[in-house]
């Protein structure tokens, strides 16, 4: 079904002002549309992007479709599908006159379609902060310098969604860093328009109003300020009642006293340099650009103490000496037991310092403080048992104080996978419930164990194990798999190889003698064509 003929009339009517207008960018504006051959002159701006252009843009009402909101039935702003052609994107744009912009300020119209809305339609509230710029961009889906979007009505272009009878809606701007200078516009944006299209009526703006936020009263707290000392940190929240968003404070006349400052937010702080009387006012603006001051007399007096010793750390009595930095104001002198110079040494313990200071008037400032030492744990690791590479990975034990925890090379939550032959160091570390730390470390070795069984299994048997210096090995069958013969000590090293002429042998025993090597344990390493046997035999002589 094709579109209805009268939404397409365009009114050419004679026309009467009845709309409100006032082209101070501060003012209210009222626009009843009752004559839209007047709104060029009074500031507003109307251009068609849509592609293809048709052969409508905005035009009078038209009580044939349905009667304005108020005043005569024709006193609406209306436009329709013969925005573009028979098929195509509607991009109308109906831009206010230029005002300043401001967080507050509201926007409230009536809009309607008509009462069969067979087609949907969609109304877009955008505006653009560039000053009195009509830039609407060029085509159809451009923008121009109107970004951004306060308003959509129907923006999945719904049938049913669009207004069928005139409703008022209503934009409160926010966002806004401060007050500036713009535009606001009504973009009448449908896709799949036109008469053969499958989007797009008629619809009917009327009874637009642009309120200006008006400035309530600002009142800023407190009205006096507390007392300030040179020397000494000063901090106070300057507040206020009444402001619309996110106030900003400024010193707005005289001067601050020297050290202090006023933060944006209300805070003013620092540290007074110099004695005095200062007067100065501060101001609150708001998001809108209002404003409200409050004058101050403020007076720095001296410090009776002017010296400050804070924040002085816990320490551990391992720690390393430290240098005093804490005393203000800087070059005084600190003193107590373990101080020399501005070094203080924890392993005297918990101590009571001093720190003096002549200050900027003079005079001797004093003050003390109590630097707290918490005793270090006392760590220790008893020895570990030496182990063989092949072996699986074992839980490592015997720190002391429980709770610490092991770590170096193989070792990963506690546990030690020996996964290399050598010495391996093993870290013990505890860290009590002050944050205080202790460690110590032991040696573990890692012997080269791959092969046949160490002591005797199948038809190897070892004797005597411990020795005094000969050793007996009888092989049985494996006697003719002996290549060579390497003696290791426990890290590994070989301290003595043999090679099978060299060796008493008597029947499938071999005889080794170990009289030119000192007492402990040690492996015999049996070399054979495809496999390598470890024994482990210990000297006593």
């Amino acid at each position: 079904m094709k579109k209805t003929l009268f939404s397409a009339i365009r009114c050419v009517a004679t026309f009467s002002v009845i709309g409100l207008f006032n082209q101070s960018l501060n003012a209210q504006i009222t626009e009843n549309f009752d004559n839209i051959t007047t709104l060029t002159g009074s500031g507003w701006f109307l251009q068609n992007n849509s592609s293809p252009i048709g052969t409508t843009g905005w035009f009078q009402g038209n009580p044939a479709a349905f009667p304005a909101y108020n005043g005569a039935t024709d006193s609406y702003i209306g436009a329709n599908f013969n925005n573009t052609g028979a098929t195509g994107t509607i991009s109308n744009w109906l831009v206010t006159p230029n005002v300043i912009l401001k967080n507050g300020d509201v926007i409230t119209f009536f809009t309607r379609t008509s009462a069969d809305n067979m087609w949907a339609d969609r109304l877009q509230v955008r505006m653009s902060t560039n000053g009195a710029s009509t830039n609407v961009g060029v085509g159809a889906t451009a923008v121009g310098d109107f970004t951004t979007l306060l308003l959509e009505i129907n923006p999945n272009l719904q049938l049913s969604v669009y207004p069928m009878s005139w409703t008022q809606f209503s934009v409160t701007i926010s966002g806004l860093s401060a007050p500036t200078s713009g535009r606001i516009a009504f973009r009448y944006f449908v896709t799949s328009a036109g008469s053969g299209g499958t989007n797009s009526d008629y619809i009917g703006i009327d009874n637009f109003v642009y309120s200006p936020y008006v400035c309530p009263t600002l009142n800023v707290s407190p009205s006096t300020l507390n007392a300030a000392f040179a020397g000494l940190p000063f901090n106070q929240s300057i507040t206020q009642t009444g402001a619309l968003g996110n106030s900003n404070f400024a010193v707005s006349a005289g001067t601050l006293p020297p050290g202090l400052s006023l933060t944006p937010n209300g805070t003013l702080s620092g540290t007074p340099s110099a004695t005095g009387n200062y007067s100065f006012s501060i101001t609150v603006t708001d998001a809108s650009g209002c404003t409200g001051t409050q004058s101050y007399n403020m007076s720095v007096q001296c410090n009776p103490n002017g010296a400050s010793l804070n924040n002085l750390p816990t320490l551990c009595s391992n720690s390393n000496p430290i240098t005093l930095t804490q005393g203000m104001p800087t070059g005084g002198a600190y003193s107590g037991n373990g101080v020399t110079g501005n070094q203080f040494n924890p392993s005297v313990g918990t101590q009571s310092i001093t720190y003096s200071v002549n200050d900027a008037y003079g005079c001797l400032q004093t003050a003390t403080a109590t630097i707290t030492v918490n005793t270090a744990p006392n760590v220790t690791l008893s020895p570990f048992t030496n182990l063989c590479f092949n072996e699986p990975p074992v839980v490592l034990t015997g720190g002391l104080p429980a709770g610490g925890t092991y770590s170096g090379t193989s070792v990963s939550g506690g546990i030690f996978t020996p996964n290399a032959v050598g010495q391996f160091t093993i870290t013990y570390s505890v860290t009590d419930a002050n944050n205080c730390s202790g460690s110590t470390t032991q040696t573990l070795n890692v012997l080269n164990c791959v092969g046949i069984d160490e002591q005797q299994g199948g038809e190897i048997s070892v004797y005597p194990n411990p020795s005094t210096g000969i050793i007996n090995i009888d092989l049985g069958e494996n006697l003719g798999d002996i290549q060579k013969i390497r003696i290791r000590n426990t890290t590994g090293q070989v301290v003595k190889t043999l090679d099978l002429n060299t060796i008493v042998i008597n029947g499938s025993t071999i005889m080794l003698d170990f009289h030119d090597i000192s007492n402990g344990l040690y492996f015999v390493e049996l070399i054979g064509k495809t496999e390598v046997g470890l024994i482990r035999i210990v000297l006593e002589k």
